[in-house]
């Protein structure tokens, strides 16, 4: 008698696991069909929200942005979450009724009205985008230069690049006009072959030190590519630790290695001090005239090879 009770309640606690399962499932299912019916109601209401808008805009330079981040309502802070294109161009209900200017035009208005001021845009736009890019943005360079958001980026564009131009180094160019002309130099970093770009360096949005770098120093941007480089040594070159711009041009040079004056005349910038650093050289030491070893080959550092810094006990002129 007590093992057919016991065999019952078993099968009454199997019974209650199998409903507690099937019901799980149901639930979960239930709920994953309602998230996506959300996502898919959010992504529609995308181009509802800006129904008014595009009973005259109805074009595709302004719906295109319907296939960008900016335009998908699933996407979190999509300004099409909040009100549509008022998001980004205020409070235009007057634009909608009497044909008046927007409350924010971005760019160059496109001829038909006058752009907003800078600040003004770049409020609308640092609303969302506050990020670790953007912290340094207020007192910039490009901040102070009064350049508004778009005019690097656009944001009716799909695919959405973000920027006007197709890479941000040939974007950057068009106004950094010397450094593009460096960067044709026989000795250059290679930007141009596409293996970086500006932000491999730079941070556009602004930085804590000079010329907008992204890390916190000259010396620590070039040594974050050219770690062998980087050290400590034993016998330290001091314009390595101190800026690599002492001897380098980053951007392009005429002379080999980026090197802003060709040897053993960088050195000599320095080293002026007794024996053959304080020497005048001259075309005498140019063949047919001469063989001077300072003025041919690597120069300087056919001895000194190891210029950025040596670990070895007895490289304290950087032989070896």
């Amino acid at each position: 008698m007590q093992s057919k009770k016991l065999v019952s309640l078993g099968v009454s606690l199997l019974l209650v696991v199998i409903l507690s399962l099937f019901w799980g499932l149901v639930v979960s299912t239930e709920s994953v069909m309602a998230q996506t019916r959300t996502a898919q109601d959010q992504q529609q209401s995308a181009p509802q929200a800006a129904n008014t808008c595009l009973a005259c805009h109805n074009n595709p330079t302004v719906t295109a942005i319907f296939s960008t981040p900016h335009g998908v309502g699933s996407i979190a802070g999509s300004a099409s979450n909040g009100r549509g294109c008022e998001s980004c161009h205020g409070a235009s209900g007057e634009h909608a009724s009497t044909m008046q200017s927007p409350a924010v035009v971005f760019g160059d208005g496109g001829g038909r009205f006058t752009a907003s001021d800078v600040e003004i845009q770049n409020r609308q736009c640092l609303s969302c985008h506050q990020t670790t890019e953007t912290v340094h943005w207020a007192a910039s360079a490009h901040q102070s230069a009064d350049l508004a958001c778009a005019s690097c980026h656009t944001i009716h564009v799909a695919p959405q690049t973000a920027l006007i131009e197709r890479t941000d180094s040939g974007l950057c160019l068009s106004c950094h006009l010397e450094q593009r002309s460096q960067l044709n130099r026989r000795s250059h970093h290679p930007v141009a072959e596409g293996l970086m770009s500006c932000t491999s360096c730079h941070n556009p949005h602004g930085s804590d030190t000079v010329a907008l770098l992204s890390k916190s120093s000259i010396t620590d941007t070039c040594t974050s590519c050219h770690t062998e480089e980087r050290g400590p040594f034993l016998w330290e070159h001091q314009p390595v630790t101190e800026d690599c711009t002492t001897c380098h041009n980053p951007h392009g040079s005429t002379q080999a290695s980026l090197l802003s004056v060709r040897q053993p005349f960088l050195c000599q910038t320095c080293h002026s001090e007794a024996f053959h650093p304080s020497s005048l050289y001259n075309g005498t030491g140019i063949p047919p005239a001469g063989a001077q070893q300072n003025l041919l080959g690597t120069s300087c550092t056919n001895c000194h090879s190891v210029i950025h810094g040596s670990n070895h006990p007895s490289g304290s002129r950087l032989t070896r």
